[in-house]
């Protein structure tokens, strides 16, 4: 290992992201209990870091995942999204007990429409074994192996398309965010 610790940019973000994903992974999911959230969050640790430092060595890269990991963890446990996905299990739970149902307003409706649209654009524009990967992962819910074993690639060539695919639609929705007017005009 000791002359992997020369590697720098790139090559040393590969090289923790096969020597510490797991590690990472089990950390993130002590904090948060939602398995497919813990991956998405250190697939998002790993962007950030790779965009704000990409000519960092090993040694520097691997506590800056983590710095960037715990961040990462406590605004997901900050922003309410964990207590909001509690709560709407919960409520689906309960739902044929209410006497009306939780429904959109015809905006949200819209807008979600237009959401919907752009994303399986950003998916239909991904090369195959990534928009499959994604398939397998999100709608299947295959482990990285399973999928690795099922297209014929390793598991961190799993990894790399579903975040790189994940990164395109996120780039997509980004943008149309942008080009929507705001509340407030």
């Amino acid at each position: 290992m000791g002359e992997s610790f020369a590697l720098r940019g790139s090559a040393a973000l590969d090289e923790i992201f096969r020597l510490q994903y797991d590690q990472l992974l089990r950390f993130c999911r002590i904090r948060i209990s939602h398995a497919a959230d813990a991956e998405d969050l250190v697939q998002d640790a790993f962007l950030s870091v790779r965009r704000a430092y990409p000519d960092k060595g090993i040694d520097e890269l691997r506590p800056l995942l983590f710095t960037a990991l715990r961040n990462l963890t406590l605004d997901y446990l900050k922003s309410g999204y964990a207590r909001q996905r509690r709560s709407s299990a919960e409520i689906g739970d309960i739902g044929e007990s209410l006497a009306c149902s939780r429904s959109a307003t015809p905006e949200t409706q819209v807008i979600d429409a237009q959401l919907l649209a752009i994303a399986e654009t950003a998916i239909a524009a991904l090369g195959d074994r990534q928009r499959e990967a994604l398939r397998l992962s999100r709608f299947e819910r295959l482990t990285h192996n399973e999928i690795a074993r099922r297209l014929s690639v390793s598991p961190r060539t799993v990894r790399s398309d579903i975040t790189d695919a994940l990164a395109a639609i996120s780039k997509s929705l980004a943008r149309a965010d942008q080009r929507r007017p705001s509340e407030t005009e």
